[in-house]
């Protein structure tokens, strides 16, 4: 199945640069995303896709991009054109955030800005249902593999200092063990989430 989640607006070639997040989930093939122009002007179509695979369409005004096994994480599609007539376009770019999948009953969110504004300094999952917090464990990790938060209380959040210094804007690793009321099968997540300032 394809998904046709967003369109790249192209109007009188200008330049548009939009942003998109996708969920990267195997089982219903969230992976195949279609990417397409609209354009009433009979054009050739340049596609660059950083990190993910086109599987069809380059060269046309619509192609399908394949983000299974792409490592979580934010990637660019630009494209460009010409006219049939040669007259060249400006590109336009997509800022596309591969993300995991949502987990059940537990939202994880990928970014945060703590910066000092009312909104979105820390960062830390929401759980609703039944689950066992006294069974619960969250490490942050920076690209190196180093821990800068760790916590084993379920209301804790992150504000993005390291031994009372604000970390650097950039993609970082967390993984979880937690588990469900009335199991002791202990549940393992993961996946990235961005700070910035």
């Amino acid at each position: 199945m394809k998904y046709l989640l967003f369109i790249l607006l192209f109007l009188s070639f200008s330049c548009i640069s939009q942003i998109q997040s996708v969920e990267v989930c195997t089982e219903n093939e969230e992976y195949l995303q279609d990417y397409w122009v609209n354009s009433s002007v009979p054009s050739q179509y340049t596609w660059v896709v950083a990190g993910g695979n086109i599987i069809s369409g380059q060269g046309t005004e619509s192609i399908t991009v394949n983000w299974l096994n792409i490592p979580y994480g934010q990637y660019i599609i630009g494209v460009s054109v010409i006219s049939d007539a040669g007259c060249v376009g400006n590109q336009s770019f997509l800022t596309v955030d591969i993300d995991e999948c949502s987990f059940d009953n537990v939202f994880v969110p990928n970014c945060f800005t703590p910066n000092g504004d009312m909104y979105n300094n820390i960062w830390g999952p929401v759980f609703a249902g039944d689950w066992d917090h006294t069974a619960y464990n969250i490490l942050v990790f920076n690209r190196w593999g180093g821990i800068v938060w760790e916590s084993n209380n379920h209301l804790s959040k992150w504000n993005g200092y390291y031994k009372d210094k604000m970390c650097q804007d950039g993609v970082y690793i967390w993984k979880m063990e937690c588990k469900k009321l009335n199991t002791t099968v202990k549940e393992v997540m993961h996946g990235h989430l961005t700070l910035l300032r």
